[in-house]
């Protein structure tokens, strides 16, 4: 049975949001990789499959709170 994460106003968040790309532990890996401040947003983008946007708002936890 598969755990669907909701938000405090109930919609779906994380992995189990209809939408989402990214799993909750490539969101995971792409913070511990960007810890470091050696890997930039852009290479993480590239890597990943998103925008360089998306990859800064994952990383300064804008979007995807917690993975």
């Amino acid at each position: 049975m598969t755990i669907i994460r909701r938000a405090p106003t109930g919609h779906r968040m994380g992995e189990s949001h209809h939408r989402a790309r990214l799993t909750d532990a490539q969101v995971r890996q792409m913070r511990a990789e960007h810890l470091s401040y050696v890997v930039g947003y852009a290479t993480l983008a590239a890597r990943y499959g998103c925008s360089v946007s998306t990859a800064r708002d994952i990383c300064t936890y804008r979007t995807r709170p917690s993975a």
